[in-house]
């Protein structure tokens, strides 16, 4: 699973029963969660570095096949790196290709994340895009209110680490849009502020907010 330079489209988390949306760049679900039909060209599996790290994690991942992770709460190239290797032990122990799994990781539930300079370019090889996830980030900063986000002076730092890191890494970043906005012209002023501010495009969160944007969130 790759993501090539010309290539767009949101990554979309499926709740269970969900149909798979065309126009996405990927579909994400979590463990327990039944495998979409039809299933998609691109398919993640939302999960934590402790689950992949356990005894039972062969099992989780083989009741999916997924095309590669969406890594939970990664905090950096630590987890990067452990999550490589997690990786490696399951394909092993599968019998699949090594390599074959892709990573996605997300940041935002370790404010600590976005300090400092530590480098993820060179983390993994499997590495392809970043997320932003922003509902992580306020409820680990204690904000108040969702409108909060567009002022706060830590969420813009966030923002910008993202984007920052995506480049220096050589791969994609995406914005994961706010859970419980269902307005749709706020959805869509969201989807454009993130196309204009350097990320590929979103994460939608939920199916009604990709009916919101199924008009705007398709390869441009």
């Amino acid at each position: 699973m790759s993501i090539n330079a010309s290539e767009t489209g949101p990554f979309v988390r499926l709740a269970p029963g969900d149909t798979p949306p065309p126009a996405a760049f990927a579909v994400v679900i979590r463990p327990g969660d039944p495998v979409p039909a039809p299933r998609p060209q691109r398919l993640l599996l939302e999960i934590s570095l402790e689950m992949l790290e356990r005894d039972d994690a062969v099992a989780v991942v083989e009741a999916v096949r997924p095309h590669g992770i969406l890594l939970q709460d990664c905090r950096g190239r630590a987890d990067l790196q452990a999550a490589d290797v997690a990786l490696g032990v399951i394909e092993a122990e599968a019998g699949l290709a090594e390599g074959c799994f892709a990573i996605v990781a997300a940041f935002g539930v370790s404010p600590v994340s976005f300090l400092g300079a530590e480098r993820l370019s060179g983390a993994s090889a499997r590495l392809i895009a970043l997320v932003l996830d922003e509902d992580a980030l306020a409820a680990a900063l204690e904000l108040p209110a969702e409108a909060v986000r567009s002022t706060s002076p830590a969420v813009i730092l966030a923002r910008a680490t993202t984007v920052l890191q995506a480049a220096d890494a050589g791969v994609p970043c995406f914005w994961s849009l706010p859970s419980r906005e269902t307005d749709e012209d706020a959805l869509k002023r969201l989807h454009h502020a993130a196309r204009e501010n350097g990320f590929r495009n979103v994460l939608v969160q939920t199916a009604a907010q990709w009916i919101a944007l199924r008009d705007v969130s398709g390869p441009n």
